[in-house]
């Protein structure tokens, strides 16, 4: 099976795991410029990454104590975004789908 075919038979893994990715990366970029210090600058590129990544970061935010600073919030949601993915692979392969990782 081609890797489009492979795709295409198992869109339910792949469309959610790649969503999944995309915010991972977007809370790493964030994380970046909050670092060195942009975020505060006001570009527009960063309010479409603060847009994107608020909701992630309001739902970690809730379940995260108050103490945190907000760069550990980041993390955090990194961290659970990872084991969403994982838990992903592990529920879609548990039903003996067979992913080509190639």
């Amino acid at each position: 099976m081609t890797p489009r075919a492979n795709f295409i038979a198992h869109w339910y893994y792949h469309i959610p795991d790649l969503i999944l990715l995309a915010l991972i990366c977007l809370l790493i970029a964030r994380l970046l410029l909050m670092v060195i210090r942009l975020e505060e600058s006001g570009a527009f590129p960063v309010r479409i990454l603060n847009g994107i990544t608020r909701p992630v970061l309001g739902v970690v935010g809730a379940i995260t104590p108050r103490v945190m600073p907000p760069a550990f919030v980041i993390v955090f949601a990194v961290v659970w975004l990872i084991t969403l993915r994982l838990a992903l692979f592990i529920a879609v392969t548990a039903r003996g789908v067979r992913l080509a990782l190639g």
